[in-house]
């Protein structure tokens, strides 16, 4: 397998808010299934539409089945488009409203449709991390962002937003896996630890996904943290004991696993971003994450196309997430279509630009 076919596995971020000549070349030379964008990609209604646009179009013309466009748009403080996109209140904010089945939905319908309407096919919501005790919303890192403490609460909206995403066409990403929110470590800057028991997290923390599962979704991401008494030695993203023996073979999910950002310090601290990415797949996810310097990306997708050469990693292995990618892309291939700019000026009106 040469760098093209191996870097058809990677999602990747890039800066700048036009499509460029390097994120042109970033896209022809890695061949990335898809792309991540954040605040720094993005301008107003208008823009964003027009450099989705461009992307989507310029994978198309090359003969492949459409780009991965994600965003994470959660409501409350992680939210990448600001008005006039409508926003919405945290997570936990939602759980405690009156009606909040019907809040999740408003929140998930509206969301979605704004995002499909500018070029997004893929959210990284919803949240499925249970606090891990009822008070903890101060002390866990994940905070508000999680619909609380009761698993089967975290699970019932959770589940309302992932259907209601896949209602409008974008793939929601349930995260993060096994579970964030038992801990007080930012896995941003370095690697948290959770020491509570298997029996624990089965009963608390897995709850959401084992259902989100048995709901068939479609994305997963996983967690950098370290469970003990899950895997002694390896953060969830890279142990093949997580993925590949608790969500697939325990839980039975075949569909896509995706890292989360390979450059956090969680992972980063330890292994070079390549190491990650490879011990990433050897563990079982399908595609890894690499949200910042593209050329990371590049040495990354070497270094694996090296370890099959050594035979580290099988071809079938790479066979089985290509055909994943494959399998969700097919699925929504009328959402991998490039964005139509004018509907963008006619819905945001005055507002289309900044």
């Amino acid at each position: 397998m040469d760098l093209r076919e191996v870097g058809n596995l990677f999602m990747v971020g890039f800066y700048g808010d036009r499509f460029s000549a390097e994120v042109k070349a970033l896209i022809e030379d890695l061949n990335p299934c898809g792309v991540i964008l954040f605040s720094r990609n993005i301008q107003d209604p208008v823009q964003i539409a027009q450099l989705t646009h461009d992307l989507q179009r310029f994978s198309l013309e090359r003969g492949h089945n459409g780009l991965f466009i994600g965003v994470d748009q959660e409501g409350g403080r992680v939210r990448r488009l600001r008005e006039p996109f409508s926003e919405f209140p945290p997570a936990r904010t939602v759980a405690l409203s009156a009606d909040a089945e019907g809040s999740a939905r408003e929140f998930a319908r509206v969301t979605a449709r704004e995002l499909r309407l500018v070029g997004f096919n893929l959210d990284f919501v919803p949240v499925l991390d249970v606090l891990g005790h009822p008070d903890a919303l101060e002390q866990s890192v994940i905070g508000d962002r999680s619909y609380g403490s009761d698993p089967a609460l975290v699970s019932r909206l959770g589940r309302v937003v992932l259907e209601s995403f896949r209602s409008e066409g974008v793939i929601p990403c349930c995260k993060h896996f096994p579970g964030h929110g038992g801990t007080q470590v930012d896995s941003h800057k370095e690697l948290p630890m959770d020491d509570r028991t298997a029996e624990v997290i089965e009963q608390n923390d897995l709850v959401p996904f084992v259902d989100a599962v048995e709901a068939g979704t479609e994305m997963i991401m996983t967690a950098h943290i370290l469970y003990p008494f899950l895997d002694r030695d390896h953060p969830a993203t890279l142990s093949h004991a997580i993925i590949s023996g608790l969500l697939r073979r325990r839980m039975g999910y075949d569909g896509v696993v995706v890292s989360d950002d390979l450059d956090m310090g969680a992972v980063a601290n330890q292994f070079s971003t390549a190491e990650c990415a490879l011990m990433a797949i050897q563990a079982g996810v399908d595609i890894p994450l690499i949200c910042n310097k593209p050329e990371k990306a590049f040495a990354a997708a070497a270094r694996i196309v090296d370890a099959i050469k050594d035979r580290d990693v099988s071809k079938s292995r790479m066979a089985e997430s290509l055909r994943r990618i494959k399998t969700l892309k097919g699925k929504y291939a009328a959402s991998m279509n490039p964005s139509d700019v004018a509907a963008v000026h006619r819905r945001f009106g005055a507002n289309a630009e900044a």
